[in-house]
């Protein structure tokens, strides 16, 4: 994909996102090995859930399972959802360079 769609989509997909935003992930599925995980991503904008698992899975290049409608990430040993988080605050940073940085904060439910 390339860097301009990346970056539209950056700014369409998490417009809502603030400085000190809270993530929450929802861990649907971990196989029986424990290596692989399907984990759901939203955060809440005037009270309202708000999905960022496609388009985390379109930004990062993750793979979605499509039965949980969750991002299917590999490994263990660390804590996955705080993986794709502080991989996603790396990714935006990098997109939007001269504003505001972002900061988000990873909270499994």
């Amino acid at each position: 994909m390339n860097a301009q769609l990346i970056q539209l989509q950056t700014n369409l997909a998490f417009k809502n996102l603030t400085y000190n935003e809270t993530i929450y992930s929802i861990i649907r599925h971990v196989s029986k090995s424990g290596m692989t995980r399907h984990i759901s991503f939203f955060h809440i904008y005037n009270n309202q859930p708000h999905y960022l698992t496609n388009s985390i899975a379109e930004v990062l290049g993750y793979k979605m399972n499509k039965y949980h409608d969750a991002i299917v990430v590999g490994g263990c040993g660390m804590d996955m959802a705080f993986h794709v988080v502080n991989s996603l605050e790396y990714k935006l940073n990098e997109l939007t360079p001269g504003q505001l940085q972002y900061k988000l904060i990873s909270r499994i439910l």
